[in-house]
């Protein structure tokens, strides 16, 4: 008896240690993602971003922050300021990058949460064009794993404009993002 529980306690020890095993692994892969994600931008180069989504629809929004859009209303009216929101696709983000000398999108405060199946990845962004940051956020992915690799579905993005407000420091972010 006492070797049966023995022997099943170390089968649930080996299968704890392969689960987390598996995790880490699912992290890295998406880290990589996220990296080829940022290094894509830089290089403008489609091929290697497109890979990165998955096929069929892929959400693609984003909302202008009260604090800016209200400067933007203040600045240039309602009218010409327009709504806090957009949408597109991820091929048309980086068509919209070639009008830039040099673009970069930075990344920060990553948090991943996954199943091995599906994840979410919530972190820190600013952009930037022309070596100059533009707008700076919140961005979030959502992600799935087809036939063992991750695939992009879904980039949702909050933009605080520079020209209005800087972007915290990490550490200043970080600490809002605990009292919430």
């Amino acid at each position: 008896m006492k070797y049966l529980k023995l022997l099943a306690f170390l089968f649930f020890v080996a299968f704890q240690q392969t689960q987390a095993q598996k995790n880490t692994n699912n992290k890295k892969e998406i880290h990589a993602i996220i990296e080829q994600y940022s290094e894509s931008v830089i290089k403008r180069d489609s091929i290697k971003f497109y890979d990165l989504f998955n096929d069929g629809t892929v959400t693609w929004c984003a909302a202008l922050m009260e604090k800016s859009q209200n400067k933007e209303i203040e600045t240039k009216g309602i009218e010409k300021a327009g709504s806090n929101y957009f949408s597109g696709s991820y091929k048309g983000f980086l068509r919209s990058l070639f009008r830039y000398q040099s673009t970069e999108d930075k990344f920060d405060n990553i948090h991943i949460i996954e199943d091995g199946t599906v994840a979410s990845v919530t972190m820190d962004y600013s952009f930037w064009a022309n070596n100059k940051m533009t707008n700076w956020g919140s961005k979030y992915l959502t992600l799935i794993k087809r036939d063992g690799k991750w695939k992009i579905t879904s980039v949702i993005y909050s933009l605080e404009l520079t020209s209005y407000f800087e972007q915290p420091s990490v550490a200043k972010r970080q600490k809002d993002k605990k009292l919430q």
